[in-house]
């Protein structure tokens, strides 16, 4: 409880902190606006950090350059230090990552649940919650939004993990030619080409990106190609349209986990046991989304989303070849309202949700080499989820901010089993979740804040319909329930230090649970099952800062003129999470993450435009990978360096980093509670990456 206890004493004297030298000057009345809310794909970075300054609880803006400056392979590269976000790849720079928020999503062996991914405040996965990550393209985003848990009601998200928001560019944020192009270690290479331009009203985004990946592994290649396009229109009076289209084919080898003896003795090797199945993910992903925004009055916005996008899955597996077509399509519509209540200034969003999924999901027999045998499975699969959620915020005093929040969801799954032999099942799930919480500004840039808040999250139907369910019906898997504690604080003290601190702890009832277990006695692979856990707590305290070592060096050396600093900075995540009285595993480790995670980076930036980041990445202690917490990873720390040069004039800039510099051995990822023991994904070793990129205006 070391950890918890340092930072409950940083909670007691950072008013102490905000108010040295000088007594901090009193805080003007706010002043109600008559645009508050800028629209999300338009809107300034300093406008998008004040909307998360507005939130009782973790959150944190991922900005253009954060992106620009980073390899911008996988979601790792640009969020590495947000604290309390654990994003592992499983295939070194494929996009693939067991990604957690406050151990959201243990039971992630592959893919994604338990956050809401989104593209532009609209969820980017099925009606059920479950997403994956090969469609996201980073070259396309300007901005990612973090918010953590129930701090992700603004989106309606009701998941544990809260949601991760990629807010994509548009005409605005693009030349009429954009081109960048990376290379690096084991077969990287990745190019994209973008053109942006804004005519009167009109403006117009387009970008296509071809990625390549060899990978580290054995049967680790990885191929991408991404079109994205964005089209808006600013109509008399203030409304704005704006449609996307997005095009991705993604084609993968899967090299699967190892265990321990596999990983020690060559962890460049794929699974053995799986081999002869030649495991794959293949699929084409088309999505189009119309948004229109208009203004109902001073203060006043409405905004309508609609959604459709499509998915045709081809996925070798060693127990099945799975084929699959998938619609999800969705509608939403959001009210947002800045005004003055009981004499104070008050914010107001509401919003109504609804998503439904349509699934054909076909099976067949894995003969090898990826050969399709006797059809398994002939499935339809539907989900359909409706929610309603708003939250309020009032500025009570000039310092003090109340919120209130909830939502109301419910979920129906179907599934009519056409064959062997024909049957139709069906569940639903109906949950409320509110919140409440305050923000206290003790100096006009020091925040202390607070919030209680449920979470509610049905399974998804890749988990009532896993293999290992069988037989089964999908009234078997309970929707996880939770209630959570947040208290922290986060600021600025001038130019030289910032902070953003939390403290958790987060009661959970029939937490879900994968286990991979074997098909039949000696199988060489397992399938995946999901059961409820009865009770289980997570707890963390999440920690980053940023400080401003020392300005004008060269000059102090007699070396040059002023305009270079170094600044450090870090992000530091404990976490422990547990179960609680249970009846086979008592009070052991919940598997799957580390209990604490430290990254840290030392930046120095010279007025030229030349930049240079040595950092490190450290595990420094092994955790569980099975609930028996029998097996256990093993502690790493990596050293890494990036450096870089943007000339303005010229629109151009060149990157390059060097990872993992003493070729550690590390395991990246885990596979928890695996029966045949493939418990581990390998790291990449020793890497080394490259790349240059050119705006033409």
């Amino acid at each position: 409880m070391r950890p918890l206890a340092v930072i409950l004493v940083l909670l007691l004297v950072t008013p102490a902190l905000a108010q040295q030298p000088t007594p901090p000057p009193k805080l003007a009345p706010v002043v109600v606006e008559a645009g508050p809310f800028p629209p999300d794909r338009t809107r300034t970075e300093e406008e998008a950090r004040e909307a998360i300054d507005r939130v009782p609880g973790g959150a944190e803006l991922v900005g253009k350059q954060t992106i620009d400056q980073s390899r911008a392979a996988n979601l790792q590269d640009v969020l590495q230090y947000v604290p309390g976000v654990l994003i592992r790849p499983r295939f070194g720079a494929a996009d693939e990552s067991q990604l957690s928020i406050r151990g959201s999503g243990l039971r992630n062996n592959f893919h994604l649940r338990g956050i809401n991914v989104l593209i532009d405040g609209f969820p980017y996965g099925s009606a059920d919650g479950f997403s994956d990550f090969e469609s996201l393209e980073l070259m396309d985003t300007k901005m990612i939004e973090v918010y953590k848990a129930a701090n992700a009601l603004r989106f309606g998200a009701n998941s544990l993990g809260g949601a991760v928001n990629l807010i994509t560019k548009t005409g605005y944020d693009e030349g009429l030619l954009g081109l960048r192009s990376e290379a690096g270690s084991f077969g990287f290479l990745k190019n994209h080409i973008a053109t942006g331009q804004v005519y009167g009203p009109f403006d117009l985004y387009a970008a296509y990106t071809d990625t390549r990946l060899d990978g580290y592994r054995v049967h680790g290649e990885q191929t991408r190609n991404r079109a994205n396009t964005s089209f808006g229109y600013l109509l008399p009076g203030g409304t704005t349209l704006r449609f996307d289209v997005g095009f991705t084919h993604n084609g993968e080898n899967l090299p699967g986990a190892l265990t321990r003896e596999q990983f020690e003795q060559n962890p460049r090797q794929r699974n053995p046991a799986t081999a002869f199945a030649n495991e794959q993910r293949n699929y084409d992903y088309t999505r189009g989304a119309f948004t229109v925004r208009t203004p109902l009055g001073d203060g006043q916005f409405l905004e309508g989303k609609v959604q459709l996008n499509y998915q045709d899955l081809d996925h070798p597996l060693s127990f099945a070849v799975i084929d699959q077509t998938t619609y999800n399509w969705g509608t939403e519509l959001r009210y947002l309202l800045s005004a003055t209540n009981f004499g104070r200034p008050a914010r107001l969003t509401a919003g109504l949700q609804y998503f439904a999924t349509h699934q054909t999901d076909d099976q067949f027999q894995n003969l090898g080499n990826a050969r399709r045998g006797a059809q398994i499975r002939n499935n339809i699969n539907d989900a359909y989820t409706l929610g309603g959620y708003a939250e309020y915020q009032l500025d009570i005093t000039s310092a003090f901010t109340a919120v209130l929040g909830g939502r109301l969801q419910y979920t129906r799954d179907t599934v009519r089993v056409v064959h062997n032999p024909p049957n139709d099942q069906d569940t639903d799930f109906f949950g409320a979740t509110p919140k409440v919480g305050f923000i206290y500004r003790v100096a006009p840039t020091v925040q202390i804040f607070g919030n209680a808040s449920r979470s509610y999250e049905p399974p998804l139907l890749l988990e009532l319909t896993a293999p290992g369910q069988i037989p089964g019906t999908l009234r078997d898997l309970q929707a996880q329930k939770a209630w959570q504690f947040e208290l922290g604080t986060r600021g600025t003290l001038g130019p030289r230090v910032s902070w953003d601190i939390s403290v958790y702890d987060i009661e959970l009832w029939d937490e879900i649970q994968n286990v991979n277990v074997q098909p039949f006695p000696g199988a060489p692979f397992t399938i995946p099952r999901f059961q409820n856990i009865p009770r289980s707590r997570h707890t963390g305290v999440e920690v980053g800062g940023d400080v401003l070592l020392i300005e004008n060096i060269l000059p102090r050396l007699g070396l040059g003129t002023t305009g270079d600093q170094l600044r450090a900075r870090a992000s530091y995540t404990w976490s422990r999470f547990k179960f609680v009285d249970n009846p086979t595993f008592d009070n052991n480790d919940l598997p799957g993450a580390p209990e604490h995670f430290v990254v840290a980076e030392l930046r120095y930036d010279h007025r030229s435009g030349f930049w240079a980041a040595p950092s490190m990445e450290a595990v420094p202690k092994a955790y569980a990978v099975n609930s028996a917490n029998t097996a256990r990873t093993s502690p790493y720390v990596l050293g890494n360096v990036a450096m870089g040069y943007d000339y303005k004039p010229w629109n151009f800039s060149v990157f390059f980093q060097a990872r993992n510099l003493a070729n550690t051995q590390y395991i990246s990822a885990v596979q928890v509670d695996d029966a045949n023991g493939n418990f581990f994904f390998p790291g990449d070793g020793r890497a080394f990456y490259g790349g240059m990129s050119w705006r033409f205006r």
